[in-house]
């Protein structure tokens, strides 16, 4: 198995499904954004309220879903 990083330690949350997840998976999203600012024509009273949604919706979901495994592991751990 070829390691990832040559550090002896790892950090927590950071692993192969994290690149994988945030480089590759989310690069539609990246581009929906960047082209939401950069495109033509631009709005960016709308691009700003797209994006607030965007934010919005996944730290509801994140943050939900934090609340929810902090709640199973206080019932089953």
């Amino acid at each position: 198995m070829i390691p990832l990083s040559s550090a002896s330690y790892t950090l927590p949350f950071v692993g192969p499904g994290t690149y994988l997840i945030f480089g590759i998976v989310l690069l539609p999203v990246y581009v929906m954004v960047a082209a939401w600012f950069l495109g033509d024509p631009s709005d960016r009273k709308t691009a700003g309220l797209g994006l607030a949604y965007l934010a919005g919706l996944t730290t509801a979901l994140w943050g939900g879903l934090f609340v929810v495994t902090m709640l199973i592991k206080a019932v089953f751990f």
